[in-house]
């Protein structure tokens, strides 16, 4: 009798608000009662279920409020809405003429794509938006994300997640405050600033995602990667975890922290399978020394790293050091033995010193330069006035450098040498060749300060007079002064 009360006050209740939004219907119930007097909702007990609209709700108890199209339901919540979405609780209050839902109590929801549990949760059934602002957990196969509030649209399939937010895959930990997550494409946007640790390196952007089927990923603002030795950052990160490819553009830093190497560019490459990575547009290579910072310049830096450990350059290359500069258009650099070999066309400048080679190598000792060698055709020429230069050449060289100051040169086979000779007055009396297999010359305060001429010298002195235009120079000989860069800006431009 009183099931058929309730019927009739629920077709009255239609009736009489046929303009509001579609009534709270249920469905069945095992037992059914009147609430206490004076108030406005029955008791429903007993495997007890609703329908609004497309959503199933069932409970072991609800009280029904027909006037107000509302419930209030205990124990045992479970809701259906359509072929996926699911949701369990403890509590729920249900608003019919808005298609609110607040449920409480050890809630999951759970779709198609993911699963997220938490306290308690309003769920929007009419615009399919859930929202949370306690603790809550997501599983989604592998990945696990947490967060104290968030935001989940199962039309899009897209969370919000706020404050405090932690994602762990098998892989990977993200730490951040603001985060969205696509659960059907399987995509981690951030949003904030954020930490992207694995096992072998520390990630930090403001700005970008990650797909976890394609393994794509895009950092930007402020992204770095480091690894502790070394860090890399740029304006985008772009990374191809399947291919094993990298990609930075836009005011790129690769810092070696261990070697104090700094390689600057727009653009950046990474090949892992290689171990490679290039840098190219505006590459400027940092090597930085105790005292002072050695500049390089080319078209393309390729840095070997792990067993390798080398650098090479190509192409249009130049290098600025307060106490030398030079150029070459291909370089090698061994960071693990400390040894730079310029190779095409090299030429050094050591304060008014011109030095050329076919080749020549650089050892380091202790960040500080310790020797060059070049081999063949080494040749030395300094201007001696605005006629005459002072030259010397050999098979061998070695220079001898001392806190980064250049000390001693020796000349090792077929030594030649060609001075301008001057008088007490300082003026040019003759140009004085030299022949001897070996030839020692000393420094001081950057400056030639005695030659030694070791194994059976031959010399001839030509009066200033006398001396003719091929008289001047040594074979060889191109005076290349004006190609010396005088700043960092200059290898640069």
């Amino acid at each position: 009798m009183k099931y058929i009360v309730y019927i009739l006050v629920l077709l009255a209740s239609i009736n009489s608000n046929a303009q509001s939004s579609e009534k709270i219907e249920l469905l069945n119930s095992e037992k059914l009662v009147n609430g206490p007097k004076n108030s406005d909702y029955w008791i429903c007990s007993g495997n007890v279920s609703f329908k609004h609209n497309n959503t199933i709700m069932k409970c072991d108890s609800s009280h029904h409020y027909m006037k107000r199209n509302k419930m209030i339901a205990f124990g045992n919540i479970r809701i259906k809405k359509g072929d996926s979405l699911s949701m369990r609780g403890e509590k729920l209050i249900y608003e019919g003429n808005n298609n609110i839902a607040y449920l409480s109590g050890g809630v999951y929801l759970q779709d198609k794509h993911t699963k997220l549990s938490t306290q308690e949760i309003t769920f929007n059934l009419k615009e399919d938006i859930a929202y949370y602002i306690t603790k809550g957990e997501i599983k989604d196969g592998e990945l696990t994300l947490t967060s104290e509030k968030g935001t989940y649209n199962t039309k899009s399939h897209l969370f919000y997640f706020k404050k405090n937010v932690e994602v762990i895959s098998t892989n990977y930990t993200v730490e951040t405050d603001t985060l969205n997550y696509n659960s059907k494409s399987k995509t981690t946007f951030f949003l904030g600033p954020s930490y992207i640790y694995s096992n072998n390196n520390t990630i930090y952007c403001e700005n970008g995602w990650y797909n976890t089927i394609t393994n794509l990923s895009q950092f930007r603002e402020n992204a770095y990667i480091t690894n502790g030795e070394n860090l890399v950052k740029g304006d985008s990160l772009f990374y191809n975890r399947n291919l094993g490819y990298g990609k930075a553009i836009n005011n790129i830093s690769l810092i070696d922290t261990i070697n104090n190497i700094i390689v600057n560019g727009d653009l950046s490459e990474y090949f892992e399978n290689e171990d490679k990575i290039e840098v190219t547009k505006n590459a400027l290579l940092n090597i930085i020394f105790d005292e002072d910072t050695l500049f390089m310049t080319a078209n393309r830096f390729v840095s070997y790293s792990s067993e390798k450990d080398y650098l090479l350059a190509y192409d249009n290359v130049k290098i600025f050091k307060k106490d030398f500069q030079g150029k070459c258009d291909s370089l090698y650099y061994s960071i693990s033995d400390s040894v730079v070999n310029l190779y095409i066309s090299p030429i050094l400048w050591v304060d008014d010193m011109q030095i050329t080679s076919d080749s020549i190598n650089i050892l380091m000792k202790n960040q500080k330069i310790d020797k060059m060698f070049f081999y063949p055709n080494p040749l030395i020429a300094s201007e001696a006035d605005s006629l005459f230069y002072n030259q010397i050449m050999g098979k061998y060289m070695t220079a001898f450098f001392s806190e980064n100051k250049l000390r001693k040169i020796d000349v090792n086979g077929n030594g030649q040498s060609l001075f301008l000779i001057e008088d007490d007055n300082k003026d040019n009396i003759g140009l004085n060749k030299a022949i001897c297999s070996n030839i020692s010359i000393n420094m001081k305060e950057s400056k030639l300060s005695d030659i030694t001429y070791k194994v059976m010298p031959t010399s001839t002195t030509k009066p200033i007079q006398d001396i003719i235009e091929s008289d001047k120079f040594l074979e060889k000989f191109i005076w290349r002064m004006d190609e010396k860069p005088l700043s960092k800006e200059d290898i640069m431009e």
